[in-house]
């Protein structure tokens, strides 16, 4: 249930919600997590479109990826609300030095760990086999909850990054 100072949760969004993924250079700390969400969660509550309050949500995943999804079928984003939402971005970007905006690197697995590189570098890990078709990738292009649930974290053979191979 939502009070008027919380936002929904994901699992309260439909799975055609729509997402963005800002992905961290760094991983982020326990005390810029809470830092940033309670940014986003006020971010959040005030955000609308034309008027009409978004039904939006947030989550910090392995310390590492903002995710941000909005319930479109409440009521749909536009283009000024977007431009609000990439504002907000940039404000925590250059408050914790993030290179959240940074489009060409990749976060793949590493064993157990997330690495990331810029996509020339993931590169150069392919034709070296460092990386093979079957190395988990973020993918980061995704764009709604659903594939965010299956989509998401897949083969580099499943997505964008298989370009490189």
């Amino acid at each position: 249930m939502m009070t008027e100072t919380s936002i929904p949760t994901f699992s309260q969004l439909s799975d055609t919600s729509r997402v963005w993924i800002f992905q961290s250079s760094k991983e982020l700390s326990e005390q810029w997590s809470q830092l940033i969400s309670t940014e986003l969660t006020s971010f959040l509550q005030d955000w609308a479109a034309h008027g009409k309050d978004l039904f939006a949500s947030f989550e910090i995943r392995f310390n590492r990826f903002i995710v941000i999804a909005v319930d479109e079928n409440m009521a749909g984003a536009t283009g000024c609300s977007i431009d609000k939402m990439m504002k907000e971005i940039q404000s925590i970007d250059l408050k914790f030095n993030l290179n959240l905006l940074e489009r060409m690197k990749v976060a793949y697995r590493d064993g157990k760990e997330i690495s990331e590189v810029s996509v020339n570098d993931f590169s150069a890990l392919l034709k070296s086999g460092k990386a093979t078709e079957n190395t988990m990738v973020f993918n980061n292009t995704v764009q709604t909850i659903s594939e965010l649930k299956t989509n998401w974290e897949t083969p580099v053979s499943q997505c964008w990054v298989a370009n490189l191979l």
